[in-house]
């Protein structure tokens, strides 16, 4: 069942005969009507019906602009846009599908891999395998060339989680750790190379480090703390380390709460659009976030997934969004959906 926006919520309360003054900027009446007056006057029954119609008509045009692209996705993440298709990964069965616009399809697929994002990397694919603890490496037939389980000093990385370019070519990525509040905060940050030859962790104790893009001046890089319900900002240094972190902002201060939120609720997918503002996938309260430079709320995407795990953008720009999300992320199948929101 489609989310209820704000807008339908609206024009059924003012049929129900609320007093309500405002939608969406269009002034409606503010008459407060018993049921009593809408049966014994007409003006009052006029009043009623006007209401009731100019409510509709704003619910009509302020409707979420968000359609189904795969309603059998089985906990979707990491889309990407590429070659003209959208590409996105299946957690919960370890495939790569893709959708050409018309139809999905299957891509790739490796048991026990559990992929959890994708990026662009020299013409190849990486996937980054959560449950396998890798990160596997696709040529462009998508044929498998590598697959990577340690750091150039030999020391594994535990639950790769998502991706971002450098600006130079080569990658930063999460190793998000134990997806658990009671376990030790393990989450770390790593950086590959532009020839893919090195892979160096950049920073770590970040209570289950999720999403990450590079800042808009390039010279900082933004980490999503998911459980600390949070973002980080790292300075850029020379060849990808790392300096001190500070807190970019939290999640709570850029927008109210959803009601009944969980100690799991926080920041998933993370990234700079087009339009220079930042998309921050809130997990758990069915929405992005889309925050400026100066940490203040610019909208919310609403999808009717709950747990929303990431976002990824169309060939015309912040235009058109992919979300992806699940309905339930404890319990197999693991039920979820890709959306695309246009504006």
């Amino acid at each position: 069942m489609r989310k209820m926006t704000g807008a339908r919520r609206y024009a059924m309360a003012t049929c129900a005969g609320m007093s309500i003054e405002s939608a969406g900027g269009v002034t409606l009446l503010k008459q407060q009507l018993s049921s009593g007056a809408r049966k014994s006057r007409p003006w009052a029954r006029a009043c009623y019906l006007v209401t009731c119609v100019l409510s509709a008509a704003v619910a009509a045009t302020m409707a979420d602009p968000v359609t189904t692209v795969d309603a059998d996705a089985h906990y979707p993440e990491g889309p990407l846009w590429r070659d003209g298709k959208l590409f996105y990964v299946e957690y919960a069965t370890s495939d790569i599908k893709y959708w050409d616009g018309k139809r999905t399809a299957a891509y790739w697929h490796k048991d026990r891999c559990g992929p959890s994002a994708l990026i662009p990397f020299n013409d190849h694919l990486l996937i980054a395998c959560y449950d396998d603890n890798s990160l596997v490496e696709l040529d462009a037939s998508g044929k498998e060339v590598r697959t990577i389980h340690a750091d150039s000093g030999g020391r594994p990385f535990i639950g790769p989680n998502d991706f971002t370019a450098d600006g130079h070519g080569g990658i930063y990525f999460t190793a998000s750790g134990v997806y658990d509040i009671k376990a030790p905060i393990t989450g770390a940050v790593l950086h590959m190379t532009a020839d893919g030859r090195s892979i160096t962790e950049v920073a770590n104790t970040i209570h289950y480090s999720n999403g990450l893009t590079l800042a808009r001046d390039r010279q900082h890089l933004l980490v999503a703390e998911m459980l600390a319900g949070r973002i980080l900002s790292f300075p850029v240094g020379a060849d990808g380390a790392l300096g001190p972190r500070t807190v970019w902002a939290r999640l709570q201060d850029l927008a109210p709460l959803t009601p009944h939120p969980d100690a799991y609720n926080g920041p998933d997918g993370l990234k700079l659009g087009p339009d220079g503002n930042y998309y921050i996938a809130q997990n758990g309260s069915g929405r992005v976030l889309v925050v400026g430079e100066d940490q203040k709320l610019v909208r919310t995407i609403d999808v009717p997934t709950p747990y929303v795990t990431n976002m990824a953008f169309g060939p015309t720009g912040a235009d058109t969004v992919f979300v992806t999300g699940a309905f339930e992320q404890w319990k197999p199948p693991f039920p979820g959906a890709v959306y695309r929101w246009t504006r």
